[in-house]
């Protein structure tokens, strides 16, 4: 029978984490997940034994301000998992969180094992089903789809934009145009989130895998894409444009694909945030999941 205990220190916290951790994706790096650790949330990870044996990690950590528990992180990474020696345990799991946990963005693999309620869609390209090549991509665009939007590109061509990569002061031109686009909606109107970016950004950028584009036109720094490659994916996390300026984000996702192409990336993992863009871009996508007790 198994017994679960809280783990509250950091330290052994990390420990457990890299123990369990397969290190797959972006997510399951610590670095970038604790950056997104606010001063609110205290560590309540919940470890499975067998015995002495530990079988299983649900790393949860406990909102001060809303008096309940999540996944370590919160919101804004995706893909969550229970690492556990056993899938076939997690209702277990589950079953020994303290009341009030909510967990968002549960990886799709989790669903085979128990019967989640359904979260939003994660947005993805598959780009080895085009054989690596946005030619091949933008051929399965329907025909007046791929006229017009070789049309737009050609028009922005004509005023003479330019590209810079890994500029970091653009950033701050990134949080302007977001808010300006998404208003009251932009994740960027919040103090804790812009510096949890810029830590990710940091981090990213000493090891070489930021991918920053800031798109000019006319001197002028119109729009920013902020993105992450790690283990052949590459993730697009944010960006920010001048809505004055036609066609600019079908620019900016256009550079993307075609950066990721460049860095040997396989997939490009466009999140889970609902745009009508991306189901016109002939993104694939998959269900993820949630908690709550």
């Amino acid at each position: 029978m198994l017994k679960f205990i809280t783990v509250t220190d950091e330290k052994r916290c990390k420990d457990l984490w890299e123990t369990f951790n397969s290190k797959e994706i972006l997510w399951d790096l610590w670095d970038f997940r604790f950056c997104f650790h606010k001063k609110n949330f205290s560590f309540n990870f919940i470890l499975g034994l067998d015995g002495k044996n530990k079988v299983g990690l649900l790393p949860l950590v406990f909102d001060k301000n809303c008096d309940t528990y999540t996944y370590f992180g919160d919101t804004f990474p995706e893909q969550n998992k229970f690492f556990l020696r056993d899938k076939r345990n997690i209702k277990l799991f589950l079953e020994n969180c303290p009341e009030d946990t909510q967990i968002y963005y549960i990886d799709s693999e989790e669903a085979k094992y128990y019967n989640f309620k359904q979260g939003d869609k994660r947005y993805f390209l598959n780009l080895k089903k085009y054989g690596n090549s946005f030619e091949n991509y933008i051929k399965s665009f329907k025909k007046k789809h791929r006229k017009n939007f070789n049309y737009d590109l050609r028009k922005l061509r004509e005023t003479g934009y330019s590209i810079e990569y890994n500029r970091i002061k653009d950033f701050y031109k990134l949080v302007e145009f977001n808010k300006i686009v998404f208003g009251k909606d932009s994740d960027y109107n919040e103090g804790d989130f812009v510096s949890s970016i810029e830590q990710l950004m940091d981090i990213a950028n000493k090891k070489n895998i930021l991918d920053m584009i800031s798109i000019e036109v006319d001197n002028n720094t119109e729009a920013i894409g902020l993105s992450i490659f790690f283990n052949n994916v590459y993730y697009v996390l944010s960006f920010g444009r001048n809505p004055e300026i036609k066609n600019l984000g079908k620019l900016l996702i256009t550079e993307q694909i075609k950066n990721a192409i460049f860095h040997n990336c396989n997939k490009i993992d466009f999140m889970s945030t609902e745009s009508n863009w991306k189901e016109l871009w002939n993104l694939d996508s998959e269900r993820m999941y949630e908690f709550e007790k």
